[in-house]
């Protein structure tokens, strides 16, 4: 089982950073910033759609992608092409119709509308009662499927409940899970079917396999690891530039602003860092609270991860303006940042060192960001 999971997970996520890396912004597509986008019904966009903002509302038609990145999601138009949701809260109504793929990364997810093609959803909770002509595939803590499913459905959950007819086979890989067999056209694969044959192929699924890791890192090992870890973050890393331009711009101000905000990101980072652990742990004592907790969790791990490029790109940035280049070049001055950063960690100690400043100075400049913002919030609302 725990292979096919592996395998499932490579995918999604596969599909994920794949999907983010052709987020390019030409004259064939319409981008939009927006805090509350809204395309009214009767209203067409004949390119494909990027929108980035706090809410979505989707009535009117696209004629091409869709990608919707924010906290409250919520479509009921038609899509030509594939649809990609990234948020907090997304329903997909019953009006929507989705002509390609779909796509799912959220919290508090429902699905009442028509997929055309493969459905993939991962999130904590789904409902889905809409129609997927092809297959559905859904990672989330529990799920709710009543809809029709024209082909195959795969489920890595820990409750699942399936009401709905799927013409094809079901895998369920649940720890609690409810399906009517007859209502599924060909065979429903559980845990226990799956080892039964595996069994039969004389295949343990407890075996340790220590094959897999090489006894000795060798030099070629390294530098594989290396070259495919620096690929990986520049896509992601690129994407990330892309998505957010102006966070992008305002956090870097934090660090490479003067010395003082370099040292103040720094210090707000090690407070934070060191400190959040005591709020998370109160959080998780209560069941209302769980969730929160869960949210605040994967900032942290969002900002520690992925908030290197803020600080390799203001390294960047300094090494361009040494060499006179005082323009502001996003990605050149990433793509310098990381070359820098990727030596850096080969150095024993030192390596560690500097992963350990990067990640800490990124978390500070983040949550002073955040800070800068609530009390400009506050400002305004105090004005009205």
């Amino acid at each position: 089982m725990k292979k096919l999971t592996y395998i499932v997970l490579a995918s999604l996520f596969a599909l994920l950073f794949t999907s983010v890396v052709f987020l390019k912004e030409s004259k064939a597509a319409e981008v939009s910033f927006e805090d509350n986008y809204i395309l009214n019904e009767g209203t067409t966009v004949n390119d494909n759609l990027y929108i980035y903002g706090d809410s979505s509302e989707i009535e009117g038609t696209v004629n091409g992608d869709l990608v919707l990145m924010g906290k409250s999601l919520t479509i009921n138009g038609t899509i030509s092409g594939d649809m990609y949701l990234f948020g907090q809260d997304i329903i997909v109504g019953q009006k929507a119709q989705i002509n390609g793929n779909l796509f799912i990364l959220g919290y508090k997810t429902q699905v009442s509308g028509l997929v055309s093609s493969n459905s993939t959803v991962v999130a904590y909770s789904l409902i889905n009662t809409g129609i997927t002509k092809n297959d559905l595939t859904t990672i989330s803590i529990d799920n709710v499927i009543s809809g029709d499913i024209f082909d195959d459905l795969r489920v890595i959950s820990s409750t699942s409940s399936v009401t709905g007819n799927v013409k094809g086979e079901a895998i369920m890989l649940a720890g609690t899970f409810d399906i009517d067999e007859t209502k599924v056209g060909k065979k429903v694969y559980d845990e226990e079917t799956l080892r039964q044959i595996a069994n039969r192929q004389n295949y343990d699924f407890n075996k340790k396999e220590d094959n897999l890791v090489p006894k000795e890192v060798t030099w070629g090992v390294r530098l594989n690891s290396i070259i495919i870890g620096f690929t990986n973050k520049i896509i992601c890393r690129y994407s990330l530039i892309f998505m957010a331009p102006v966070k992008t711009g305002s956090v870097i101000k934090k660090i490479s602003g003067s010395s003082t905000e370099l040292l103040k990101s720094l210090g707000v980072g090690c407070l934070v860092l060191f400190f959040s652990w005591a709020p998370i742990l109160f959080l998780l004592i209560s069941i209302v609270g769980i969730p929160l907790a869960g949210i605040l969790i994967a900032a942290l791990v969002f900002t520690a991860v992925f908030g290197g490029v803020w600080v390799e790109l203001s390294i960047g940035k300094e090494i361009l303006e040494l060499f006179k280049i005082k323009e502001y070049r996003p990605f050149k001055s990433f793509l310098i940042g990381r070359v820098v950063t990727t030596i850096i960690q080969l150095i024993p100690i030192i390596g560690g060192i500097y992963n350990f400043l990067l990640m800490t100075v990124a978390l500070g400049a983040f949550v002073r960001l955040k800070k800068d913002q609530f009390e400009k919030s506050n400002v305004v609302l105090k004005k009205n």
